[in-house]
């Protein structure tokens, strides 16, 4: 009887324990801010760009190329065509 009562108390605290460090680390599904990229403004023009340079100016998160990344960020995918074509994670 002992034994069974011994068991149960270390069992709990165990559980307790558990889910007590557990619940300090952020799920896989979450994104934080700390795991988010820069935001950095860029020049969103390769090729024929008229007008003000503040015109193809725009915030985006850096180095995410990735549309469904993109998305999990909170941001809008885009692209932009020159010589080459780019693509960038616009901060929104």
């Amino acid at each position: 009887m002992k034994k069974l009562i011994v068991l149960t108390i270390v069992v709990t605290i165990i559980a307790i324990l558990a889910f007590v460090l557990l619940s300090k680390f952020p799920k896989s599904s979450e994104v934080t801010d700390i795991e988010k990229p820069p935001i950095v403004d860029h020049f969103a023009c390769s090729d024929y760009c008229p007008g003000p340079e503040e015109k193809y100016m725009v915030k985006i998160y850096q180095g995410v190329e990735d549309e469904e990344e993109c998305r999990k960020l909170g941001g809008k995918p885009s692209s932009y065509t020159g010589w080459g074509t780019t693509k960038i994670c616009i901060a929104e």
